[in-house]
Order: structure tokens, then sequence, then C-alpha cells
């Protein structure tokens, strides 16, 4: 009886205190068409990746800055006879207030590392891990922002070695100008119980860029140039000459007209991955193609919709490396929603939004 007693004392007191909450929601959907035509490289695979996610929440919101939220983010691979093909867990809690933000638990990744570079992360990262798992802080206003976050990818086992990032990035804007960095280090360790066969690896990337960029509201949504350096640090304990600190330059240029936009990443410099011999995509989760000492990545896309809910864009990924060009059809559509839909004006959807009425 005792028990029974304590059992309704705890779910009274969980009503109540749920019931003076802001109960929160949001549902979101993620559809992802990538086909690279890789077949030409020695440094990549060619293939297709296509699926949706769909990734709904619920939480509690208390005191206007704290929340916490559970959910799932379950993803459906297209032609796959599964039904779901892979579900991972969202848990986190949530500090906001004016220019503070911390997340602890496991979070989707988009919103939070959106500001990185596509030489830091390959572009299955993105679309078959979506989520966190560890901490993200950051500090901002309008004319700057400050980051640091850990992302547990991989849990010691007897069979599977311990692997985690850690990162920070920075931004500020001057007028016009702008210098930005971004940073991350990947660890590589060993099993539990130890593996005398393995040892401890790192992978380590920084880029530091300074640039313009011009907006405005005539209909150029973007207008960027920046010059930078993307050091790198690698390390193998196994081997004598085990430490390595590739380095190159990195030329950016991106422009975006009424719904038309163009991404531009030049890559000159040593070669990366120097270990990949050995240690494959189990130590490196960056951009293949930096295994060459030149690199050229020329976006070119078409926004057919974008709102404030929805954002669809059509694009055509060229790769210059090795000598020869590749070519990469990609389109992604993300939808979400929020318990505020209904009390925010919605944004007018533009450029090609007119064919979906």
């Amino acid at each position: 009886m005792r028990k029974q007693h304590l059992l309704f004392i705890c779910i009274f007191f969980l009503s109540t205190f749920i019931s003076a909450q802001d109960i929160q929601w949001k549902v979101g959907l993620n559809y992802f068409f990538d086909n690279t035509e890789y077949a030409k490289s020695t440094l990549t695979n060619d293939q297709t990746m296509t699926g949706v996610h769909f990734s709904p929440e619920i939480g509690l919101k208390w005191d206007t800055v704290h929340s916490f939220f559970v959910g799932a983010d379950v993803m459906k691979i297209s032609g796959s006879a599964n039904f779901i093909d892979i579900a991972q867990p969202i848990a986190y809690y949530k500090y906001q207030k004016k220019n503070k933000l911390f997340y602890a638990g496991a979070f989707p990744r988009s919103e939070l590392l959106s500001n990185y570079s596509d030489l830091f992360f390959q572009d299955s990262v993105s679309n078959y891990r979506p989520t966190m798992q560890g901490l993200f802080w950051q500090v901002s206003n309008e004319k700057s922002n400050f980051n640091l976050w850990l992302d547990w990818t991989g849990h010691e086992t007897p069979l599977l070695r311990e692997t985690f990032f850690v990162g920070a990035s920075a931004h500020k804007s001057l007028n016009l100008f702008f210098v930005d960095f971004q940073s991350y280090m990947f660890h590589l360790a060993n099993t539990l119980p130890r593996n005398p066969l393995y040892n401890v690896n790192d992978n380590a990337l920084a880029h530091l860029s300074f640039g313009l960029n011009y907006s405005d509201e005539t209909g150029i949504d973007t207008l960027l140039f920046a010059v930078g350096v993307l050091a790198g640090y690698e390390r193998d304990r196994a081997l004598t000459n085990g430490i390595q600190t590739p380095i190159g330059a990195v030329i950016r240029f991106n422009s975006e007209y009424k719904g038309f936009g163009t991404q531009n990443t030049l890559y000159s410099g040593n070669p990366r991955d120097i270990f990949y011999y050995k240690y494959n995509h189990e130590m490196y989760w960056n951009n293949p193609f930096l295994r060459a000492g030149f690199y050229l990545q020329s976006k070119w896309y078409l926004n057919v919709i974008r709102s404030k809910y929805v954002d669809g864009k059509l694009g055509l990924n060229l790769h210059f490396s090795e000598g020869k060009i590749m070519y990469e059809q990609v389109f992604t559509l993300k939808a979400q929603i929020d318990n505020n839909y209904k009390q925010t004006k919605n944004k007018k959807p533009t450029f090609m939004s007119n064919w979906f009425k």
C-alpha cells in the first residue's frame, strides 16, 4: 500500500507540474535525393542517397527560458523493403535567453551546425546522422556568434571503438566585411576492454577566413567572397612519423539572386586524410575530395519554394578533382511546424512557390 501511495503522490505532483507549464511541440519532415556520379574518382564512391526523415517532438517549457523535449527521428530509405530503416531517439534539455543558447542530450544537428563548410562533413553525415548526442553552447548577437559543441558518435564496447567530436566556431560581422572560424577535432580511441591492436588517433580541421558579404532588397540575397586557410592535425600513435599537419588555401565565392544561386569553394594545398589507407571512414568524416591537393566544388541551385515553414531546393553540383569533372544532382525539401505556427504570420513564399498552389 505504501508503494501505491507513493506512486499516487508522484503522479499527482507530476500532473500538477505539467498542467502549470507551457506544452511545446514540433514536427519536421526532411526529404533528400542525392545522386553522386563519382565513378571516375579514386577518392570516394559512386552512389545514390535518397530517403525521408520524420521527426516529431513534444516538450515542456517553464520560466520562459527552460524546456525539454522528447521525440524521435524516423527514417525511411527510398525503395527499402523495411517499414522503418533507422530510428534515432531525441531527448534534450534546452536553455534559451536573449543571446544565450544551450542544449544537452540528443538533439537535431542541422540547425546548429549549418554554418559549417562542406569541407568538414561529407554528404552522408547530414543524410544519415541527423542528431547530435552531447552538448551545444552558443552566445550571439546581430553582429557575432560563438559556439562550442560535443558530439559523441561511438560508445566503446568489446567490438566498437570510442569516438567523439569536439568543435568550436565563431563569426564576426564588420559592416560589409566578416571574419569566420570553424573547427573540430575527431577522436578515435579504443574498445572496452582495451584492444592492444588499436591505438589513439585524432583528426582535426580548422578553417579561418576573411571576406565580404553583401545583400539588399532588390533580389540580391547573397554576394560573398572570402579567402582563408584550412589547417589540419592528424595523429596516429602507432607510427613514428604519426603526426601530420597539412595546410592549404581556401577561396569561396557565393551568390544568389531571386532564387537562383551558386556556391563555389576552392581548396589548394597539402593532401588530407594521410592515414586513410589504414582507417578509412572510421577516422575521417570530412569531404573525401580533400585527399587530393587541389579540389573545386561548384554548386548551382534553384529555390523552388522558400517560406517560413517549407524550403525546397533543386541543385547541380560539380566536383573538379584528380584532373576530372564529376557531377551530383540534388533535391531537398524540408518542412517544419511547431506550436507557434498559428501565432506568427507566415513569410510570403518566394519565387516558384506558385507551382505548388
